[in-house]
């Protein structure tokens, strides 16, 4: 222990602030293994714990509002994560570490845009998506995270762990506050608008060596990769296939609640 202590006051920049300031823009290949974490550690848990109970208080205090400063609020929210993520890539680009993977072109990235376009001018298609894509979307990216390499306080953890929150933060908002209304009969038209996305994106990736959509490779440690242990390089299409059938199971409550309201106006 007193050598600990020592070798500390001797060497500063192994101080516990020291370290959390000399990696906190550092890029993934220099930052050292032992600061990694794993998935499902007490870190990650603590992360979604905290962010569960930020998320339900806003909620609760949204759902007390009223509709136009209900409206007001997923505004704000939406123009927070679209500036948020342009502060992330200028973090990255005065830390030398801004890539092209770095693009809103991931599903998170076009949630984003989703996000904003539902905000300012909500409707039954670009709702469908914050419901069926973005809220399922960043739900998973929070439970099989693909940042495990940088440290908790590392500013692109940082980044990755609250933006995914708050796009889930934001269709919660909408959902529990009446605003958002899944229809099942956007899902072909949902699907349509994904392969629209996925076929230049495909391409791009093939271009750029990307991994947008992780349509070229599946997410380490995500749903993905017994999907392809499967089906190899088809995991694609298994992928798309399984997630149609997902939307239908989200959707099917909506859609028997509608036809209960139709037969019953009264209950």
């Amino acid at each position: 222990m007193l050598t600990t202590i020592k070798y500390t006051l001797l060497n500063p920049s192994s101080h516990p602030l020291m370290v959390l300031y000399s990696y906190f823009f550092s890029g993934e290949d220099e930052i050292p293994p032992e600061l990694a974490w794993e998935a499902y550690g007490m870190g990650h848990i603590l992360w979604l714990l905290s962010m569960g109970l930020v998320c339900f208080l806003i909620i609760y205090t949204a759902r007390k509002l009223s509709p136009e400063k209900q409206d007001k609020l997923l505004k704000a929210i939406a123009i927070w994560i679209a500036i948020q993520e342009i502060l992330k890539d200028i973090l990255n680009y005065y830390a030398g570490t801004l890539q092209l993977e770095h693009l809103p072109l991931h599903f998170c990235g076009i949630s984003i845009m989703f996000s904003l376009w539902y905000a300012f001018r909500p409707g039954k298609l670009n709702g469908a998506y914050i419901y069926g894509m973005s809220l399922p979307g960043a739900f998973c990216a929070l439970i099989f995270p693909n940042w495990t390499q940088f440290p908790f306080w590392h500013f692109s953890a940082i980044n990755s762990f609250t933006i995914h929150a708050e796009l889930i933060l934001f269709a919660l908002i909408a959902l529990f506050c009446g605003k958002l209304k899944p229809d099942i009969r956007q899902i072909p038209k949902m699907f349509a608008v994904l392969v629209l996305m996925a076929v230049p994106i495909y391409f791009l990736n093939k271009k750029w060596g990307t991994n947008f959509m992780f349509i070229s490779d599946p997410s380490p440690g995500s749903p993905l990769i017994p999907l392809y242990n499967i089906f190899g390089d088809g995991y694609v299409i298994a992928a798309a296939v399984l997630l149609v059938i997902v939307w239908y199971i989200m959707f099917l409550p909506w859609y028997l609640k509608e036809i209960a309201l139709k037969k019953n106006p009264k209950a």
